[in-house]
């Protein structure tokens, strides 16, 4: 048995939350107020509001990334889909945050970045280009720098951000997918997964045969290639991107996300850490 208490706003953006049970589904309604776009999240709690634990997943409707304001905006939660069961005295919040973007310019080198705020996270929207002892140019080619930035070993990479930044681990890397609609099992996946989840963080241009990405969140990926291991050769450049997780697999290896020209997916996979591959960072 669950009892529901009157949802919460989380935002002053927020007003007139309510809802309704149909079946195993839960339909909540709210208006959204201000100018600009937003990225809305659904929390539930099963103890009068005293932790929140994070977003809903499994939810569908005005929710998540690019919400434009209005009224009687609706999310639908499939209940049993995230749950095995629901008790206790359940409250729900809604917080509504503003798609945030700006730019940073990196003291060392005076290279200025695009940036985005994507759920909780602040990621940068550019692949990094500062220069660094194990670090290359596609084809060792500096046009190839200044458009899709550097290629890194694992090592090199570690410590490539600027201060305030750092390379993300492979759950910050999942936090991403799964604000982007991932479930948890998805984004545990090795391989590639969530159908159209790679498509939300493609560039709009830029990959081989017009196969770009929608990219809704602004992350603007860009298909850079990657260089092989140690004095090994550049591989793709335009058809797929590779980026480093700060996270090991084992002694010689460490996690990787990967997209492609030909898939609309997310790769999640280990290489070998004397491998190039891209850098994004995200702010600390």
């Amino acid at each position: 048995m669950f009892l529901f208490l009157p949802l919460l706003s989380f935002s002053q953006k927020v007003e007139n939350v309510r809802f309704e049970q149909a079946g195993k589904q839960i339909h909540i309604y709210y208006d959204l107020q201000g100018e600009g776009t937003y990225n809305v999240e659904v929390f539930c709690s099963t103890n009068n509001g005293q932790s929140w634990g994070k977003p809903l997943r499994e939810v569908t409707g005005a929710v998540r990334t690019n919400q434009e304001p209005g009224t009687n905006k609706k999310i639908v939660w499939d209940v049993l889909a995230e749950r095995e069961k629901l008790t206790g005295v359940v409250k729900f919040k809604i917080e509504a945050l503003p798609v945030n973007t700006g730019t940073f310019t990196d003291k060392r080198d005076g290279q200025t970045y695009k940036w985005v705020r994507i759920g909780n996270q602040i990621w940068m929207a550019e692949n990094l280009n500062y220069k660094t002892r194990n670090s290359w140019c596609y084809d060792n080619i500096t046009t190839n720098c200044n458009k899709y930035g550097r290629l890194y070993d694992w090592e090199a990479a570690k410590s490539a951000c600027p201060k305030g930044w750092h390379l993300p681990t492979d759950d910050e890397w999942k936090e991403l997918e799964m604000y982007l609609g991932m479930s948890r099992s998805e984004a545990d996946n090795t391989g590639y997964s969530g159908i159209g989840k790679g498509e939300k963080l493609k560039s709009t241009n830029g990959w081989y045969d017009n196969r770009n990405g929608t990219d809704e969140v602004g992350f603007s990926a860009l298909p850079g290639g990657y260089r092989g291991g140690y004095n090994g050769p550049f591989h793709n450049l335009g058809y797929f991107g590779v980026w480093w997780s700060a996270t090991e697999y084992g002694s010689d290896g460490a996690w990787v996300r990967g997209l492609g020209y030909n898939n609309d997916k997310v790769g999640r996979n280990y290489d070998d850490k004397k491998g190039g591959f891209s850098v994004r960072c995200v702010r600390d």
